[in-house]
């Protein structure tokens, strides 16, 4: 009878334990086509910023799982509450007071402007995007210039890579990259549409890059908070840097 007791103890403790140990991991919606920063690659996630978060958030005694989807899915799981944070996004006014923000940004983008190649434009501004067709990924940021800039025809693609498309064959006049992003796929394009016809033309903004946080979540800031105090711990380190050499070329980072 009190061995029975005393089984039956340990069963609850260790559920008990099991539940606290869950409840201490953060989850994470993580975009899967933006390489080298967070990216599907043959079934597993890969990137800079998964790699990142996994670090920091062990620095400060915490367990992180991601939730691996398209990029407007990761911000609806968010925007929803149905995860602490999601990656990647930028700050602007549209969405500066939605969202829970580390202050350390993860590194920064160049938000490049592409063109048709043999079109002899360089050194294009967010000002000359006024009244033309510009494609834009849906769910991205791409600062107030363009964002809250009702002059600009934006024309909504699905992923980089079809904003990209559209450019190419004309159903846009320019489209909005980021330049790691944009390289990567003109060099590994296999469709004849795109392959050779587009190339940068211009530069938005260098844009600081950041995990967003759920305010719908009741996690959400308390995630943001754990993963601001372990970044500047692997900054200490020295491992955010490594793991900046790891991911990103010299000309990709600031």
């Amino acid at each position: 009878m009190a061995h029975g007791t005393v089984s039956a103890f340990f069963v609850i403790l260790l559920s008990l334990l099991s539940s606290s140990l869950a409840a201490e991991s953060i989850v994470l919606a993580a975009e899967d086509d933006y390489y080298p920063f967070s990216a599907e690659v043959d079934g597993e996630l890969v990137g800079l910023v998964p790699e990142l978060a996994s670090a920091a958030y062990a620095e400060v005694d915490r367990d992180v799982r991601f939730v691996v989807g398209p990029f407007p899915r990761a911000l609806m799981l968010t925007e929803t509450g149905q995860v602490s944070g999601g990656f990647t996004g930028a700050i602007d006014d549209s969405n500066r007071d939605d969202f829970h923000w580390h202050q350390t940004p993860l590194t920064s983008v160049r938000l490049m402007i592409w063109g048709r190649t043999g079109n002899r434009e360089q050194g294009l501004s967010a000002e000359d995007m006024e009244g033309k067709r510009v494609s834009v990924t849906r769910g991205f940021f791409y600062t107030d210039a363009i964002d809250q800039n009702d002059r600009v025809k934006k024309t909504v693609a699905p992923s980089d890579e079809a904003s990209m498309k559209m450019l190419a064959l004309g159903r846009s006049d320019y489209a909005l990259v980021t330049e790691q992003i944009g390289r990567s796929i003109v060099a590994n394009a296999s469709s004849p549409s795109l392959k050779g016809k587009v190339e940068a033309v211009g530069l938005i903004q260098e844009v600081p890059v950041y995990i967003f946080f759920s305010k719908s979540h009741p996690e959400g800031g308390k995630a943001a908070r754990l993963f601001q105090q372990g970044l500047e711990i692997l900054i200490e380190k020295g491992e955010y840097r490594r793991l900046l050499d790891r991911w990103l070329a010299p000309a990709d980072r600031s």
